[in-house]
């Protein structure tokens, strides 16, 4: 397990941290390769990093970015994990259009699915993820892998996957399934309030298995950077 932990005192302080480590992570790929992929999870948590992330001058030409999950909803819906990315990181860094691998969800649901795991394969055709950016919800999901997680979400069968869940209003999603996500170089997790160091601490604390903390999958295949906020 390769963990590191960024302790932040403030809100001003995690977004500023968050972004700063995550423009040098994604400078260092570019550097050694030449290109830099990066997935990226919405939620109201990372906005202001990617807003901040934005103001940064990169060479972001070659930066390719996916969502590691979105909601079914249009893209231009309020809740869309694809506006806030451009509402905030595209609207300061100007990536090109064609840089931007999301989810089409003016599709039905299932050719969604097909469509976005196709792109996805041709994005990974050469590298997988150099950077994952995540979250963690107070049942312990990430991106939109909600425990208890079946097979099909674990193993190589799918690399994208529509799944559900009652506990927020959008219901159904679409979603990176977990080795994909594992694959990365690095994973992010941006955990901001003390509920989520709660949940983080409970999860390295329990026996079980990644069928009931994903999270678990990522320690164990890849090095992860941890930006908490307090």
């Amino acid at each position: 397990m390769q963990l590191h932990v960024i302790e932040t005192r403030d809100e001003a302080e995690f977004v500023s941290q968050a972004a700063t480590f995550l423009a040098q992570a994604i400078t260092d790929v570019i550097q050694e390769r030449g290109g830099c992929i990066i997935g990226l999870s919405g939620g109201s948590t990372p906005k202001s990093v990617y807003e901040a992330l934005g103001k940064i001058s990169l060479d972001w030409d070659s930066v390719l970015c996916f969502l590691i999950d979105e909601r079914y909803i249009p893209a231009d819906n309020k809740d869309s994990n694809q506006k806030l990315v451009r509402e905030s990181l595209v609207a300061h860094a100007r990536i090109p259009e064609t840089n931007l691998i999301f989810p089409d969800t003016s599709l039905p649901i299932d050719a969604c699915v097909e469509h976005y795991a196709r792109d996805l394969m041709v994005l990974f055709d050469k590298h997988l993820a150099d950077i994952v950016v995540l979250g963690m919800g107070n049942d312990g999901h990430i991106a939109s892998l909600f425990p208890p997680m079946v097979d099909s979400l674990m193993d190589d069968s799918r690399l994208v996957a529509h799944t559900q869940t009652d506990q927020f209003v959008v219901h159904d999603r679409i979603t990176v399934t977990l080795n994909p996500i594992a694959a990365a170089n690095h994973a992010v997790f941006l955990l901001n309030g003390m509920e989520k160091k709660k949940v983080w601490d409970a999860m390295m604390l329990d026996f079980e298995n990644e069928r009931r903390w994903p999270a678990k999958r990522i320690l164990a295949s890849t090095e992860v950077t941890v930006v908490w906020g307090m």
